[in-house]
């Protein structure tokens, strides 16, 4: 009988040690790793496209911009800016020397479509731009107001959750559009 117990004592230690270990499995392992991949997959793109869409909205805005100031120039046609909080609008005067009224709707010089700039946010996006309102590219590269008066410096920044995200600065004597870094 003493010899049965000194054989079921180390067993019975053996176990008791076997259960006060603590640790994980490889396979519980295993799935933690999966399920922290997906989440990866998941959120990562989701944090950077929000960044991403206001880089490309910051960009787009300056070439757009750009381009319409040399459009005015080239034509010998004003170009009317219009900024409301999810668009920019650009509307191009129907012939040389005319001005054209920025509450009117997008013209097409020599009925040429691709002259027409718009550019709008797509619904639910965060970007917004600020300040609304209109100015106009004189056919000199100029800024002026609506009635064609000259303007001071004109900014329009770019917003994201109602912080600015980057900034156009528009030079009023040559219509040069300065973006800060973004």
């Amino acid at each position: 009988m003493y010899a049965i117990l000194l054989r079921a004592v180390p067993d019975l230690l053996s176990r008791g040690s076997r259960a006060t270990q603590r640790g994980f499995t490889m396979i519980e392992m295993i799935v933690v790793m999966v399920i922290l991949g997906i989440l990866a997959a998941v959120a990562v793109p989701r944090l950077t496209q929000s960044d991403s869409e206001q880089r490309a909205a910051a960009e787009q805005l300056r070439s757009t911009l750009r381009y319409a100031q040399r459009m005015a120039a080239t034509r010998n046609r004003d170009v009317c800016v219009v900024v409301t909080a999810t668009t920019v609008t650009f509307r191009i005067a129907g012939s040389a020397g005319t001005g054209v009224a920025c509450g009117v709707s997008p013209l097409s010089p020599a009925g040429n479509s691709g002259d027409i700039l718009d550019m709008a946010m797509p619904a639910g996006s965060p970007v917004r731009f600020s300040p609304a309102g209109n100015f106009r590219f004189t056919p000199s590269g100029a800024l002026a107001n609506n009635a064609g008066a000259a303007l001071t410096t004109r900014t329009i920044s770019v917003l994201r959750g109602g912080v600015t995200f980057a900034t156009m600065s528009i030079q009023p004597d040559n219509g040069f559009v300065l973006a800060s870094t973004f």
